[in-house]
Order: C-alpha cells, then structure tokens, then sequence
C-alpha cells in the first residue's frame, strides 16, 4: 500500500485531470483523481513486451 500511494503522487505532476460530469474539476490532484487518469499514463508509456508472432496453421490429424 505504501508503494501504491508513491507511486500515485509521483504520477501527480504527469496526470491530466479528467473530471466525471459530476466532480470539479482540481488544480491539486488527490490520489484517487490521479488513479482516475492512470490509465492514460500507462497507454501513453506503453509495454516492453513484443507482439506476439504467428506460428502459421497447425498440420492437423494425420
């Protein structure tokens, strides 16, 4: 949990406030606000995984 609320601080700066039509919108994002924009901080940085390859058809019953 520590790591967690680290975590969603040090991303405050980076996140983009993205109100839902019934909150205000914040100059000072609160950590659920930030857990709210999260998402697009992790679209936008991505996966080091590679894509998966196509192995081709499998031959079937012989």
């Amino acid at each position: 949990m520590p790591l967690l609320s680290w975590q969603l601080w040090l991303a405050r700066v980076d996140c983009v406030d993205q109100p839902l039509p019934w909150q205000s919108p914040q100059d000072v994002l609160s950590p659920g606000r930030v857990a709210q924009a999260f998402a697009s901080i992790l679209a936008a940085i991505g996966t080091p995984a590679l894509p998966p390859k196509m192995r081709g058809k499998a031959p079937g019953r012989a």
